[in-house]
């Protein structure tokens, strides 16, 4: 994984707390993890818009079915 060193002014409050809600230790971590987090909420709120306006389409009984059947070997 790429990374990029540089120079950033932080709210050490605002650091304190990220640390205590993401179990993390450090500016790096923290804010890596931060930044990583905010991704994971953007894919969840993507996958429930997906699944809100109605474009999921679940497999009908039969399909469900054949899934459950044991494989041959």
């Amino acid at each position: 994984m790429p990374y990029h060193k540089t120079t950033v002014e932080i709210d050490t409050e605002a650091l304190s707390l990220a640390e205590q809600l993401l179990g993390t230790h450090g500016i790096k971590e923290t804010v890596n993890r931060a930044l990583e987090e905010v991704a994971r909420r953007a894919a969840l709120r993507d996958a429930a818009q997906y699944v809100l306006a109605g474009e999921l389409r679940l497999p009908d009984e039969a399909t469900w079915a054949a899934w459950r059947e044991p494989r041959a070997s």
